[in-house]
């Protein structure tokens, strides 16, 4: 019989962090993104920002379901996704930074995304012991 293996605790916790972030920034860049871009000093590129709302809204709403589960098994795409989403975000952010002229805010997004790529794989290597 095979044993289900159950979600690391912090993993709930990483889990509705990251909606919760993940929620505010997409709404904000899907439904307003001439808000941010004025907000920010982002260059405004209002099709991009709504591209990119839209994925960061469906990663949201990827945490919040993986939220709602009990085990590893039904949780382990969720976290590799996120993995996925976090390191090539903070990895392109990276590169925009370092070739094009972008506002300071674009720091704080590599933090966002480094930070939880850091959470996401602690959750992944906890899980798989």
């Amino acid at each position: 019989m095979v044993k289900i293996a159950d979600i690391p605790k912090i993993a709930k916790y990483v889990f509705l962090l990251h909606f919760i972030a993940a929620l505010v920034f997409g709404a904000l860049w899907f439904l307003m993104p001439e808000y941010w871009n004025t907000l920010t000093g982002w260059p405004n590129e209002v099709a991009s920002g709504r591209i990119v709302g839209m994925a960061t809204l469906m990663v949201s709403i990827g945490s919040f379901l993986a939220y709602q589960k009990t085990t590893w098994e039904q949780v382990e795409i969720y976290v590799i996704m996120e993995l996925v989403y976090n390191i090539l975000g903070a990895i392109a952010m990276l590169w925009n930074m370092l070739t094009i002229s972008l506002p300071i805010v674009g720091w704080m997004l590599i933090g966002l995304l480094a930070l939880f790529s850091v959470l996401f794989l602690y959750v992944f290597f906890t899980a798989r012991g």
